[in-house]
């Protein structure tokens, strides 16, 4: 069953391109070295730039033709300080053009939809936190917290706020620190929770227990009730297409790029979810 839900979740979010998991990493620029590894949890680039020396970041253009790409680089070592296209080799891999000329530490940014994560552990809720309004840092009682969490989302649970947090940092076994300001008021010694959660909008949160359960029920062969969670889980797939997908991640052909993502085959009806 819990392969089933983080199975659906994934479903879920590559259906609606990804919108929420946008990530962001750095990667140095190294003068002379044309090729580049992608983060090692990228599935797709959406953006990526560079930084000259001079503190201006610079949007690099995509070649998206390998035969324009190999045009481009018959001149093999021409070198520039101002970088203007990239090309994409397989899952792992990108070429820059020109191959830059200087060394600029952290001088790459990729922007791009991670690979989603299954939610495998359970919830840490061992002693209690104090956190203050707009505040960033959490500090605990009785807790043990470690490096591992980092990622992981914070949660108050006394009814005070109630609203997730990404941790991006574990300073030690009793300090961390919040992606984002809490936003609730002023709490001392309350209870909370650390958890691995979905990274889609709250209000489809039963998507995936939709699409284990239809899953539970076709190979108890129960077509009825099958079918009942089956339906449910792709008109809420739908409706969150019609309500989230934007123009730049969406299966949208633009004015610039005569190229698109053709809508999944789960969308056929009767949707084919036992594959």
């Amino acid at each position: 069953m819990k392969q089933d839900i983080n199975i659906g979740y994934k479903r879920f979010d590559a259906a609606i391109s990804r919108y929420f998991t946008r990530k962001q990493k750095f990667s140095n620029l190294v003068a002379g070295q044309k090729y580049y590894q992608v983060p090692v949890d990228s599935i797709r680039i959406n953006e990526l730039s560079f930084l000259q020396s001079t503190g201006i970041e610079i949007p690099i253009n995509q070649v998206r033709s390998e035969h324009d790409w190999r045009l481009m680089n018959m001149i093999t070592n021409y070198q520039s300080n101002y970088i203007t296209n990239y090309f994409v080799y397989g899952n792992d891999q990108i070429g820059l053009f020109p191959t830059p000329a200087q060394t600029v530490v952290n001088g790459l940014r990729f922007v791009y939809q991670p690979q989603d994560v299954d939610l495998t552990q359970d919830d840490y809720t061992v002693g209690e936190v104090t956190v203050t309004a707009n505040g960033t840092v959490v500090t605990g009682t009785g807790t043990a917290w470690t490096s591992s969490m980092v990622g992981r989302q914070f949660q108050i649970t006394d009814g005070s706020d109630g609203q997730w947090y990404e941790i991006v940092t574990v300073s030690t076994a009793t300090s961390l620190i919040i992606k984002t300001p809490y936003n609730g008021n002023s709490v001392n010694g309350t209870t909370y929770r650390i958890s691995q959660v979905f990274i889609f909008p709250g209000e489809y949160d039963d998507v995936p227990v939709d699409y284990a359960l239809a899953r539970f029920f076709e190979f108890r062969n129960n077509p009825n009730r099958a079918t009942y969670h089956s339906l449910r889980y792709t008109s809420t797939v739908e409706d969150a297409l019609r309500r989230y997908a934007s123009s730049s991640t969406s299966n949208v052909i633009t004015d610039n790029d005569n190229y698109g993502v053709s809508p999944p085959n789960m969308w056929q009806w009767p949707p084919n979810i036992g594959s």
